[in-house]
C-alpha cells in the first residue's frame, strides 16, 4: 500500500471518529442542556416549605365499587406541630440515629449512598429507595410525585440542595420530624408520641429507648408496626440505640439499660380519632403498598388506592362477627376474624380482623387474619388430599379409630372416644384424629408439609405426626389461600387486595387485575379437588350448621396446654362463587389470652351461619363431577359402601377390618353437656361434650 493511501485511509478513519465523538459529545451536551432546564423548572415551580401543610396529602382507599372504604388526609391525620427544642434531647437524636448520622456533617446528598443505589438499580432494573438523607426524605414525602423515574431523582438531588441552603440544619429537621410518619395514623414525633405511649405523653418526656423504639418505626411503619410484630420493632429499636451509643448521646452502660427496657408494656395504641369502615383491610393494604412502591411513597401520600373489598360484604361481615362473638360468650369467647374471596380471581372481598378495632381490652388492632393460630381440624383437608393425590389412600379405604401408639404420639378426639373402623370419608366428615394421623402416617408427614405449602401454606410447620390434625401454626390469610385451591377445582389464584393505585397528578403507579395476577398454578387436578369437595359438601348437615345453602366446609379446634383446653375455634367453608374462613377465641390487650370451651362448628353455627345466609342470592353455584373419576363398591360393611369415587387406577383397601374392633370408649370419657346454641332448621342435633384433659396437641371439629 501506497504512503498516500495510507494517509488517506488514516483521514477517513479520524474523520470518522471526529463526527463519532463530536455526535457522542453533542448528545451528552443535550442531555445535561435538558437536565439543567428540568432542574431549574424544578427549582422555580418548588413549593415553599416553610409555608406548605406538615401532613401528608390525603390517602383515598376506595373499595370495588369505588366507595370511600377510609380517608387518611389533614383533617383525619393525628398531628402536634412542634419546635425542635420542644422535642426534648432524645427523640431528634435517635431520629438521626435511625435515619442519617451524619447529618449535621454532610451536605444534603450522600453521594456515596447515592453511587450504591445507582448500582442497585441497574443490578435488579427497578427504582431502590437507597442513598437518601434527611433532607432528601424530606423533600421526597413533602414535594415530589412518588413516581420513580431517573428525572425524577434528579429532581430530588435538586431540591435538597435547594433546600439546605434556604434553611439551617436544625430547621430542616424540625420539619421532618413534624411531617415523618410513624404509623396508626400519627404524623410527627409529637402525634406519635401520644399514640403509642399515651396522650400525657409529651416527646421531652421520652427516655432513650421510647425514643428509638419511636425512631425505628419510621423506615417502614407497617413493616415495623409493633401491634403485628413487635419484634421486628424491638430489633430495629436496638439498632438504633446503637447507633445513639456511637453517635455519643448515651453511654453503653446506658445503652444495656435501655435495651432491657421493656417497651411492649409501655405502649398504649390511642388511636380513637382514626375512622374506618375496614380498618384492618386497610392496613393490610398500606402494607402491600409499602412492599411494592416503598415506605417513601406511602409516606408522602396524595394517591388513590382502588381495591377488591365489596363494603356490603364488609358490612354482613363485621355484623356476623360482632353477633356471632356476643352469641359465643358462654364458650369465653370475646374475639373473632372473618375473610372472605371470590376463589376464581383471588379477590379479597370482607377482611374483618378482630370483633372491635376499638376495644383495647382484646387487643383490637391487632389483625387475627394475619397472627398465626393453630389451625386445628381444618389442617386436616391438606392431610387427606396429599395421601389421596399420591394414591396412599382412597376415600373407601378403612381407618382405624382406635387406640394407637404412633412412636409414642397417642392422638385422642375431642369426645375421647374411639368409633372403630370407618372409611376416610366418614373419618374426615366427622372429624375423627386417630385416622387422619394414620393417613398423616401412610403418606409421610414431609409430603404432607410440602403439600399444604403447594396449597398456600407459608408458615414453618413442624414435622411431626400432630401437624397432620393442624397443631403447626398457621395463618387465617393462608389457610383461605389454601381452601380458595379446592373451592377453585384444584386452581392456585393468588389472594389480592390492590387493583390501582393513582398519584395526585394521575399517573398510574400500580395496576393489577384479579384473576389475572403472577402466581397461578394448577397444584391438584379437579378431580382431585372434587373428591374432599364431595366430603365436605355434607359437612353443614352432619353438624348442624344451620347453612340455607350448599357449602363444603370444615372446622378445627385446638388447643396448645397440658389441660387440653381450647385456644382456636376455626370454621372453614366454600362453593364455587366465595370461599370464607372465620375465627373465635379470647384475647387480651398485650397478647395472649385465656382458654375457651366452644368449639370450631360453633364458630359456623354463629358467625359464618349468619354471614353465609346473608350473602347474595347469585352465591349459590355448586359443582358437578368433574372427568377422571372412577365410581365402584367401597368396603363390605362400610355405610358409604355401595358408591365410592375413585382416582383412576385405585382401589379400596379394606385391610382394617380384620379384625373388626370394637369401639372403645376412653375410661376418663366425660358425661355430654349440651350447649345453647341458635335454632337451626336442620333435624340433626349434635351435642358436643366439655373438653377434656389430654397430654397431646389435638384437634377438634
Amino acid at each position: 500500500m501506497s504512503r498516500a493511501r495510507a494517509s488517506r485511509g488514516r483521514s477517513k478513519a479520524g474523520n470518522w471518529l471526529s463526527r463519532h465523538w463530536r455526535g457522542l459529545f453533542g448528545a451528552v451536551a443535550a442531555v445535561i442542556v435538558l437536565a439543567g432546564i428540568y432542574i431549574g423548572w424544578t427549582l422555580h415551580s418548588a413549593p415553599d416549605l416553610a409555608h406548605q401543610s406538615l401532613l401528608g396529602q390525603t390517602i383515598v382507599v376506595y373499595d370495588v365499587k369505588g366507595r370511600v372504604i377510609e380517608e387518611r388526609n389533614p383533617e383525619g391525620a393525628f398531628y402536634v406541630v412542634l419546635s425542635l427544642p420542644e422535642m426534648g434531647k432524645y427523640g431528634p437524636a435517635a431520629t438521626l440515629a435511625s435515619e442519617d448520622r451524619h447529618f449535621y456533617t454532610e451536605g444534603a446528598l450522600d453521594y456515596g449512598a447515592i453511587i450504591r443505589s445507582f448500582f442497585t438499580d441497574l443490578k435488579c432494573q427497578c427504582y431502590s429507595q437507597g442513598g437518601s438523607t434527611i433532607t432528601q426524605q424530606l423533600v421526597k414525602i413533602e414535594v415530589l410525585s412518588p413516581q420513580k423515574s431517573i428525572f425524577r431523582k434528579m429532581q430530588e438531588a435538586a431540591l435538597a440542595e435547594a433546600l439546605s441552603h434556604q434553611f439551617s440544619k436544625d430547621k430542616i429537621l424540625e420539619l421532618y420530624l413534624n411531617r415523618v410518619y410513624y404509623g396508626h395514623g400519627a404524623y410527627g414525633l409529637g402525634a406519635a408520641t401520644k399514640t403509642y405511649f399515651g396522650k400525657d405523653k409529651n416527646p421531652s418526656d421520652l427516655d432513650a429507648a421510647q425514643a428509638a423504639f419511636l425512631a425505628g418505626l419510621v423506615q417502614a411503619p407497617y413493616y415495623y408496626d409493633p401491634q403485628l410484630h413487635y419484634d421486628l420493632a424491638h430489633q430495629r429499636a436496638l439498632y438504633v440505640l446503637d447507633g445513639m451509643a456511637k453517635l455519643g448521646v448515651i453511654t453503653p452502660a446506658e445503652e444495656q439499660q435501655a435495651a432491657a427496657e421493656d417497651i411492649q408494656k409501655e405502649l398504649k395504641f390511642d388511636t380513637s380519632y382514626r375512622l374506618s369502615k375496614a380498618p384492618h383491610f386497610v392496613d393490610y393494604v398500606l402494607t402491600k403498598l409499602e412492599s411494592q412502591l416503598g415506605a417513601a411513597t406511602v409516606q408522602q401520600g396524595g394517591f388513590a388506592v382502588y381495591t377488591t373489598l365489596d363494603l356490603d360484604l364488609q358490612a354482613l361481615a363485621e355484623k356476623s362477627v360482632a353477633s356471632g362473638v356476643k352469641q359465643l360468650d358462654w364458650g369465653n369467647v370475646n374475639n373473632g376474624d372473618l375473610l372472605a374471596a371470590n376463589p376464581k380471581t383471588g379477590a379479597i372481598l370482607a377482611w374483618v380482623g378482630s370483633s372491635d378495632y376499638y376495644n383495647d381490652k382484646i387487643g383490637g388492632q391487632f389483625d387475627v387474619v394475619t397472627a398465626a393460630r393453630q389451625p386445628g381440624s381444618s389442617f386436616k383437608v391438606y392431610t387427606y388430599e396429599s395421601a389421596l393425590r399420591d394414591h396412599q389412600i382412597t376415600l373407601a379405604d378403612v381407618l382405624k379409630d382406635t387406640p394407637h401408639d404412633f412412636d409414642g404420639y397417642k392422638p385422642q378426639d375431642w369426645d375421647n372416644n374411639f368409633d372403630g373402623p370407618m372409611s376416610a370419608r366418614h373419618a374426615l366428615v366427622e372429624s375423627r384424629n386417630v385416622p387422619a394421623v394414620e393417613t398423616g402416617s401412610k403418606e409421610g408427614i414431609p409430603n404432607v408439609i410440602s403439600f399444604a405449602q403447594e396449597m398456600g401454606i407459608k408458615t414453618k410447620l413442624d414435622p411431626s405426626l400432630p401437624t397432620a390434625i393442624g397443631s403447626s401454626d398457621v395463618t387465617m390469610f393462608d389457610n383461605l389461600q389454601g381452601y380458595q385451591v379446592f373451592a377453585d377445582q384444584g386452581h392456585k389464584m393468588p389472594l389480592m387486595a390492590i387493583t390501582k393505585v393513582v398519584d395526585r397528578d394521575n399517573n398510574t403507579l400500580f395496576e393489577a387485575t384479579p384473576g389475572q395476577q403472577d402466581g397461578q398454578t394448577n397444584v391438584i387436578t379437579p378431580a382431585e379437588a372434587y373428591l374432599i369437595t364431595d366430603v365436605l359438601k355434607r359437612y353443614q348437615d352432619v353438624w348442624d350448621l344451620g347453612w340455607e345453602r350448599q357449602m363444603a366446609g370444615k372446622s378445627g379446634t385446638s388447643n396448645g396446654n397440658e389441660t387440653g383446653a381450647n385456644r382456636d375455634a376455626w370454621m372453614m367453608a366454600y362453593n364455587p362463587n366465595i370461599v370464607v374462613g372465620a375465627w373465635g377465641g379470647n384475647t387480651v390487650a398485650q397478647g395472649g389470652g385465656q382458654s375457651i370451651s366452644a368449639f370450631g362448628v360453633n364458630v359456623g353455627q354463629t358467625v359464618l351461619q349468619e354471614f353465609i345466609n346473608g350473602l347474595p342470592a347469585n352465591m349459590r353455584d355448586w359443582y358437578s363431577q368433574p372427568d377422571g373419576l372412577d365410581t365402584g363398591p367401597g368396603c363390605p360393611g362400610m355405610d358409604d359402601a355401595k358408591h365410592e369415587l375413585f382416582l383412576p387406577g385405585t382401589k379400596p383397601d379394606c385391610a382394617g377390618l380384620k379384625p373388626s374392633p370394637t369401639p372403645t370408649p376412653s375410661p376418663a370419657a366425660p358425661s355430654p353437656s349440651p350447649i345453647a346454641l341458635p335454632p337451626s332448621p336442620s333435624p340433626i342435633i349434635r351435642i358436643l361434650p366439655s373438653p377434656s384433659p389430654t397430654p397431646n396437641p389435638t384437634a377438634s371439629p
